[in-house]
């Protein structure tokens, strides 16, 4: 059975977005729902990482402690509420392992409107995916949501409908999505990238592992070539600026084609990629 945290943007006990979030972990599943609580979270400040403080850690940990996310939130002022982002903040950093890469998650949000907070979903989406994280791709903005759930019950049948649904394909995207830890992005390189180029450094910035790329294709990454200095071959450079490439690619929305035998092979091995492996 997998385990999802539950982050609910509204602080307020009484909120839609927590009524939301009730109804839907409610319905028929194989998965587990436990919310993680972020409202005693300091504000993030890279200074305090050199002693953490003890509400990062227990968060950091309880997070790592569950295989996917389900965010609710409302919109706030064009954007998500800033309790949401701190905690997103507060996530995203290694403490010493990444605690956001390549975990599944789903993103709903909710307003008074009409749009149902259109705006801060596809805010949200963006934020989720610069992250690394695997975001199911479909849109649930939930509008006039004091009407719908104003008893904590779901007045819309056709919505009703809907999130049935969306909680199956949930479980059944958590079960695609696993990826084994070496996928996962070793951050132990700084890299830079380029249109032409995606390259690892050593401490010094020299390049130590480059892939040579073309862009002139709109929706489509073309890796060309692989390389490795020769003094770092044998470490499993060559797999790690490729997740990173992978990284960025899916955060960006693209897909990537490979013309060299070496991305190819990675590609083929690396299933959890296939949706934006374009042969």
């Amino acid at each position: 059975m997998a385990r999802v945290g539950v982050l609910i943007g509204s602080l307020s006990k009484d909120s839609y977005s927590r009524k939301v979030a009730d109804y839907f972990t409610a319905l028929p599943t194989s998965l587990e729902f436990v919310e993680l609580n972020y409202s005693i979270l300091p504000f993030y400040n890279p200074d305090l990482e050199k002693k953490p403080p003890i509400e990062w850690q227990a968060f950091r940990k309880a997070t790592d402690s569950v295989d996917a996310l389900l965010i609710v939130t409302q919109e706030y002022n064009y954007s998500i509420p800033g309790g949401l982002k701190n905690a997103l903040d507060v996530l995203s950093v290694p403490s010493p392992n990444q605690h956001l890469m390549g975990k599944p998650i789903l993103a709903m949000t909710d307003s008074a409107g009409e749009k149902g907070g259109i705006i801060a979903n596809a805010h949200l989406h963006q934020v989720l995916r610069y992250l690394g994280m695997r975001v199911m791709n479909c849109t649930i903005a939930i509008g006039n949501v004091q009407s719908v759930f104003k008893d904590g019950r779901n007045h819309d049948v056709k919505l009703a409908s809907r999130l049935a649904q969306d909680i199956k394909d949930f479980a059944k995207f958590i079960g695609e999505s696993n990826l084994p830890y070496q996928a996962c992005i070793d951050m132990g390189h700084n890299f830079c990238y380029s249109p032409n180029e995606l390259a690892l450094l050593d401490g010094s910035g020299t390049k130590i592992a480059t892939i040579t790329l073309d862009n002139s294709e709109r929706k489509t990454v073309v890796i060309k070539e692989v390389t490795v200095a020769p003094e770092y071959r044998g470490q499993g450079l060559a797999n790690k600026i490729m997740t990173t490439l992978m990284w960025l690619v899916e955060g960006a929305d693209r897909q990537v084609k490979a013309n060299c035998p070496f991305a190819k092979s990675y590609l083929e091995t690396h299933p959890q990629f296939q949706n934006i492996f374009v042969k």
